[in-house]
């Protein structure tokens, strides 16, 4: 049977739109590795209230005022894997007692006991410090973690104390200040260390997040990195590459760790509690950058003969050019390439090949076509960076200098470094075409995600809303989500679970909450890898969202403004039951167009977004209610409102009856083309309709507008003057407004084609005559 495996982080993932910098490659590696294992696979997922000075609210397998309760717990899983640290005791005792009950669980960090996977901190730390007293540091302040977290942050304060004190480092107590581990933290802890006056020519931080803020400390106080101080993180997360100047960390390789964890679980799982080891610790190493005081030319030296463990080159007697492919697939490795190693050894093996035979003929084609054709299938592969190949180049220079490779004599060297030159610029190219394509793709999402959005905020009940997801999800990325409610049960708030299908006539589930996911949710044969959000509304917890497989990009986002959207259903149900529908024709009434209206020129300015409004008339009117009296009319209405509806069949649209035979359409996301086009759709179908007694014809109006500071009633009285413009050329045609247009004669409905039409009377009081006309 396939075991499942849950995640559990002691903190929230999610502080914005994408996952925090250190949980993402973390993730990656585990999903990665149940792939590898094909193990189902639940991911917890918490999510921030609000950004900046948010408290942490991860998510968690007990419901409480500090955590967000998701269905991911021993009940429903196989092994529990812990990402520390947890930040609270309540939930380290969870934890820990859970692992006391016998029940498989994995530690990944040090804080809760064993098993546990770790990076080795001291050894970081120590690499820092030996590398800032090179370039001549002695006072060296230290940003620490979390003060109440027993693990990384305490064994890297540990190393820096116990460092400074064998190297005979200042020891004064003003070096040291907490930072929490983020950027708003490190930029306040090092703003208390400038005002506390203590000199100082280099900052260690804890991790790389309380750097940036370090660093954006020094500079806003005119200290200049790294002339006036060095600067130094931990983790050597992506952002680091960013920074200005460019951060020097020590490197945990997060996805390998990642990987290894649930390894590590899933053979504690099958095998028992002796089958995996106590402590399993993670190398680190010094990545030196600009920030540090190295000059480029040295961290570029640095990077081609120390490598990831600082491990001098091995004797050409020891490994030959035979083993070359796999020395390349370990560096890639330890660069947290996330493609597995069985598919990146062939691409290794066409690069030793390509570099061979170049410098045997030296014929530089070899390599630069083998170099071409591996970034193209890493392309392909859409890896997150070319840049991570700048280590084959890297393994290959080592294997010249240590012989593996060529004569070792001089002219070689500058052979390869001829030929790796031009690697280099391939690389460069690769990366260029990389940053184009996300350019690109970006674009594409952005619009993707502002429709969604949009059309999410617009639904006015929850078949639009569900619809919404169902169409529109695949665009940015996710292929299905299953939303789910709490139903409490007693005193327990999430004791049932109901689920409503995006699927239209499925059936809405019912389940009792930690059984899921209720038997036939997931094809059987099939290993699931979800990720579990919470539905929150400020501080109201109503459910969850389960994504299946993709990018975790876009989901914080999306349950995001789905919760809002939920909230707005809601309250548009209570609306409705103010009777904001007109009784006549089932469409919605003057005051709902009202709030509507009101609600999507505050979009449209806020976002920049486009809008537009359709004011249509029913030419004479009268003349049919004269003919064929007022029951009739009554009846034309109703036709003449289906046939608005149908040509305005987007579900974020809005139609409503404004007053007598007057209707108004409005338009969210559209310009005056787009509403040209819904226009013409709507005349066409009044026009030929067949289920009047007499053929009608209707007049349109558009107005539109992107982001103006205008009032609703505005872009109503352009559509109404527009409207205009269509009575006076003629009748049964769309005119959209235009700046400074002449409204040089009056109209009416009683009189033929031929006569001069009278005043017309204001909106308002036209709006309110809903029998007028």
């Amino acid at each position: 049977m396939r075991p499942t495996i849950g995640v559990l982080f002691g903190f929230h993932i999610y502080e914005g739109a994408r996952p925090a910098p250190f949980s993402f490659p973390i993730i990656r590696g585990i999903q990665a590795a149940a792939r590898d294992k094909n193990v189902h696979l639940m991911l917890a997922c918490g999510m921030a209230r609000r950004t900046g000075r948010s408290r942490q609210v991860p998510a968690w397998p007990e419901a409480g005022p500090e955590t967000d309760f998701l269905p991911v717990g021993p009940w429903n899983t196989d092994g529990l894997l812990f990402v520390t640290p947890m930040l609270a005791k309540r939930r380290m005792r969870y934890a820990q007692r859970l692992a006391e009950e016998g029940f498989p669980v994995l530690f990944l960090g040090g804080e809760l006991g064993s098993p546990a996977i770790l990076p080795d901190n001291e050894s970081g730390i120590r690499q820092v410090l030996e590398h800032l007293v090179g370039h001549g540091h002695r006072s060296i302040a230290f940003i620490a973690g979390y003060e109440q977290d027993p693990g990384d942050s305490f064994a890297r304060l540990n190393a820096y104390r116990k460092g400074v004190q064998e190297l005979g480092l200042s020891d004064d107590p003003r070096l040291l200040v907490y930072g929490q581990h983020w950027d708003v933290g490190g930029f306040d802890a090092m703003r208390r260390i400038l005002e506390s006056g203590v000199k100082f020519t280099a900052v260690m931080c804890s991790n790389d997040h309380s750097a940036m803020g370090a660093m954006r400390a020094l500079q806003e106080a005119g200290i200049r990195i790294p002339q006036d101080a060095a600067v130094t993180g931990f983790d050597d997360v992506l952002e680091t590459k960013a920074q200005v100047p460019p951060l020097t960390s020590v490197r945990y390789p997060l996805f390998e760790t990642g990987y290894r964890a649930l390894l590590l679980l899933h053979k504690r799982i099958e095998r028992g509690p002796r089958a995996v080891p106590e402590w399993t610790r993670v190398s680190t190493w010094l990545v030196p950058r600009q920030s540090c005081g190295c000059l480029p030319d040295i961290v570029v030296q640095s990077a081609d003969l120390g490598g990831p463990s600082s491990r001098a080159p091995e004797p050409s007697s020891a490994k030959g050019i035979d083993d070359l492919p796999a020395s390349i697939l370990d560096a890639l490795q330890g660069e947290d390439m996330h493609t597995p190693g069985h598919e990146i050894l062939p691409l290794c093996g066409r690069l030793v090949e390509g570099f061979c035979l170049s410098l045997e003929d030296g014929d530089d084609a070899h390599f630069q076509q083998a170099a071409t054709d591996v970034l193209q299938q890493v392309e392909l592969r859409d890896e997150d960076s070319a840049l991570l190949w700048q280590s084959a180049v890297t393994e290959l220079r080592r294997a010249v200098y240590a012989g593996r490779i060529g004569s070792g004599g001089a002219d070689c060297r500058d052979r390869a470094e001829a030929i790796l030159h031009r690697a280099r610029i391939l690389l460069s190219e690769s990366i260029d075409r990389r940053s184009m394509r996300l350019q690109v793709r970006q674009t594409d999402y952005d619009e993707a995600m502002g429709l969604l959005t949009a059309r999410l905020i617009s639904s006015s009940d929850e078949d639009r809303l569900y619809r919404t997801l169902r169409e529109d999800l695949p665009a940015i990325g996710v292929r299905s989500c299953r939303v789910v409610f709490f139903e409490p049960e007693g005193e327990d708030p999430v004791g049932w679970s109901v689920m409503h299908p995006l699927e239209p006539d499925s059936p809405v589930m019912r389940f009792e909450t930690r059984r899921f996911p209720p038997p036939g949710l997931y094809p059987e044969g099939e290993a699931h890898s979800l990720a579990l959000l919470p539905v929150t509304y400020r501080d109201e917890k109503l459910g969850y969202v389960a994504f299946e497989g993709g990018s975790l990009d876009p989901l914080a986002t999306l349950v995001r403004q789905f919760a809002s959207a939920i909230k707005n259903v809601q309250l548009h149900a209570r609306v409705r039951e103010l009777s904001l529908r007109d009784g006549l024709t089932g469409l919605h009434n003057h005051r709902y167009f009202e709030i509507m209206l009101q609600k999507e020129t505050d979009r449209s300015r806020r976002y920049r977004r486009d809008l537009a409004v359709i004011m249509i008339d029913i030419d004479r009117f009268k003349n049919y209610n004269d003919a064929f009296g007022h029951p009739a009319g009554d009846e034309a209405l109703r036709e003449v409102g289906q046939c608005i509806e149908r040509g305005a069949r987007r579900g974020l649209d809005v139609v409503a009856r404004y007053g007598g035979e007057e209707f108004a359409i409005i338009l969210p996301e559209t310009d005056a083309a787009g509403a040209m086009t819904v226009a013409e759709n709507v005349r066409r179908g009044v026009e030929g309709s067949g289920k009047l007694l007499h053929r009608l014809t209707v007049s349109l109006g558009i107005a539109s507008m992107c982001g103006e500071g205008i009032l609703p009633a505005e872009v109503v009285d352009r559509a109404d003057q527009a409207l205009y413009q269509a009575k006076l050329r003629g009748r049964n045609r769309t005119e959209v407004f235009e700046e400074g247009s002449a409204q040089t004669a009056d109209w009416k409905e009683s009189g033929p084609a031929a006569e001069d039409p009278p005043a017309r009377p204001p909106l308002r009081e036209r709006a309110r005559n809903p029998n007028g006309g």
